[in-house]
């Protein structure tokens, strides 16, 4: 009887053992959780900002395009009114060569 006493209480810290084994397991995997969970948020976080940057840089290429147009616009106008003022110069210049010879 005192052997089974005796065999029963080895066989309970060895119980004990495992059990806090178990338990320092059980710890390491719970801040494992809460170190991937955080890593998630850090993802999830960055994602976020890559896509609002994404986001802005192609309201950017959209300006940059609008404002290309427009400047390209300009400067047809602008070499439309050079060429009628040349031409207007070269009549000028055709007229008061008349009124020379003349």
């Amino acid at each position: 009887m005192a052997e089974t006493i005796e065999s029963l209480k080895k066989e309970i810290e060895s119980l004990k053992l495992i059990i806090k084994g178990y338990e320092k397991v059980l710890q390491l995997n719970e801040r494992e959780l809460a170190n991937a969970d955080e890593i998630i948020k850090m993802y999830e976080s960055i994602m976020a900002y890559s896509s609002e940057e994404l986001k802005n840089a192609q309201e950017t290429v959209k300006a940059t395009d609008i404002v290309a147009t427009i400047s390209r616009e300009e400067l047809m106008a602008a070499l439309a009114r050079i060429k009628e003022l040349e031409e207007a110069n070269r009549k000028l210049r055709e007229e008061a060569l008349k009124l020379n010879l003349k």
